[in-house]
């Protein structure tokens, strides 16, 4: 009797080992989800599958000085560059200023395409973005010359405004704002935009600010130099 049970558990061990044996890869292999047909991995272990490529995200960065931002909705997203001219950005911009005959609904839309993500719908600007354009000295100064060097050359380093101190950089807009979309835009920040009631900005003003040479970024050093004429 003793022997008939050791050669029962022999038999039932022999035929575990079998069953192990063709059916191996699926008791100790799983297919990770997701992973690529044809790839197992060892159940319990941690082996890496083939990372997605880093790819920029469409988003505009919170801080620092990106070189461009995207324009346009969904699949139809185009990023372009501030800094060299970038018709796909100008023919952009053109057709936002085409879209009224209102000098303030023009600078209003322009405000709201290219300022409003880092200065904020409202213009109260954002900690870690950009500072506010609501009851800055900066933008309500009464001649308006600082505010369009920095809108032209950009601005890199500390700043005060309103009282607090700032160190964003701005990206200039020389290349792909022409006279007109300048002197719009500002006027709207100026006159327009929450409790601002400052005098407008024309064409000409922007265009003689244009002829000056300016390869670097304004700072705030080099904006109390000059003239806010």
């Amino acid at each position: 009797m003793r022997v008939i049970v050791i050669l029962s558990g022999l038999l039932v061990l022999a035929l575990a080992v079998f069953v192990a044996v063709q059916f191996k890869p699926s008791l100790l292999f799983h297919a990770r989800p997701g992973g690529r047909k044809g790839v197992r991995h060892e159940a319990g272990g941690s082996v890496p599958g083939p990372e997605a490529p880093h790819i920029k995200a469409n988003t505009n960065p919170a801080a620092g000085l990106a070189d461009g931002f995207y324009v346009g909705k969904g699949d139809e997203r185009v990023y372009v560059k501030y800094a060299t001219p970038d018709p796909v950005l100008r023919s952009f911009l053109q057709s936002v200023m085409d879209g009224s005959t209102d000098p303030n609904v023009k600078g209003r839309q322009l405000f709201l395409t290219i300022c409003a993500a880092c200065h904020q719908r409202d213009g109260e600007g954002k900690d870690g973005v950009a500072p506010p354009l609501v009851g800055a000295e900066w933008a309500v100064a009464p001649e308006g010359g600082r505010l369009v060097r920095i809108v032209l050359n950009g601005l890199t380093g500390p700043v005060r405004v309103r009282g607090k101190d700032w160190n964003l950089p701005m990206p200039p807009w020389r290349e792909n704002l022409d006279d007109h979309q300048v002197a719009v835009v500002l006027t709207y920040v100026r006159s327009q935009l929450g409790s601002n009631h400052a005098g407008a900005i024309t064409p000409e003003f922007v265009a003689a600010a244009r002829k000056e040479a300016h390869a670097a970024p304004e700072t705030s050093d080099s904006l109390l130099r000059n003239s806010d004429r």
